[in-house]
């Protein structure tokens, strides 16, 4: 686990870069990505919001696939598995800092599990609801990097699997309730409840961030979804135009996510 949180490894990449010369512009907006025959065609560049017109050789697009190629890409057709293809369910999350100690034993990374196995997957994954008896994902950072928090304190991640924005869940009733009955299942594995500030993330968050399906995990990791058979991060079509992150090669996962990075690097290079 970095010190600083995950937060540490984009700002240590950033670091980097701008070592090496980059320049970062930050808080602004990209319009679209200009190719030179309008829907088709070698990259120019990107246009802002504002109207300037960056000009580039080569463009690397960090957005999640899918929503890359509707709002930045308009015409240029996504690729049949982004468009057709089966996603991942999503994640109900609740961020927390609290005052208190954890409950002995606990790692950095801890998985209760839920006792109806096949019902939860049932739910989950073919009926697009909620888990009747959900299995779910608590982590402490604060455990391996005790500056997160304040003395005295620690901070919580809890993640509960949840249908993506084709299931069945009315997010505007449910997240309240679900939001409760994942800090009650906190409560009774003995993690503190005296809560100093509390961010809940469901899938119509993950959407508004630009996430497709409201799910952070992009396409499901299903046979013909999955490495050779994933998304490009090159387009025919749009020469020097590369993609990076979870919905291309190689996959979903932080690790994979920083190896689609070096794959991207790879291709703005040269290479193949």
């Amino acid at each position: 686990f970095p010190d600083g949180g995950m937060h540490a490894v984009p700002v240590a990449l950033a670091a980097a870069a701008e070592k090496a010369g980059a320049r970062f512009r930050y808080e602004t907006t990209v319009e679209s990505i200009v190719l030179s025959h309008g829907s088709t065609g070698a990259v120019r560049g990107v246009r802002l919001a504002d109207g300037e017109l960056v000009p580039a050789d080569a463009v690397v697009c960090s957005p999640d696939l899918p929503a890359a190629y509707r709002t930045l890409l308009p015409g240029l057709p996504a690729p049949r598995q982004a468009r057709r293809g089966r996603y991942s369910p999503s994640a109900l999350v609740v961020h927390r800092g609290v005052r208190g100690e954890l409950p002995p034993g606990t790692a950095h990374h801890n998985i209760y599990f839920g006792g109806e196995w096949d019902g939860a997957f049932r739910a989950l994954l073919r009926d697009g609801r909620r888990m009747p008896d959900p299995s779910y994902l608590v982590t402490g950072p604060t455990l391996g990097d005790p500056t997160m928090a304040p003395p005295g304190g620690h901070v919580l991640f809890a993640l509960e699997p949840v249908p993506n924005l084709d299931g069945d869940v009315d997010w505007t009733i449910e997240r309240e309730r679900a939001a409760a009955e994942l800090g009650s299942r906190l409560a009774q594995r003995g993690f503190p409840t005296d809560v100093d500030v509390e961010v809940v993330v469901d899938p119509t968050d993950w959407q508004r961030a630009g996430m497709e399906r409201g799910t952070p995990f992009a396409l499901a990791h299903r046979f013909f979804q999955s490495g050779p058979f994933r998304p490009a991060n090159v387009n025919r079509r749009a020469p020097g135009l590369v993609f990076t992150g979870s919905g291309t090669v190689p996959g979903v996962g932080v690790p994979m996510v920083l190896v689609s990075g070096r794959l991207a690097a790879d291709r703005v290079d040269g290479g193949p």
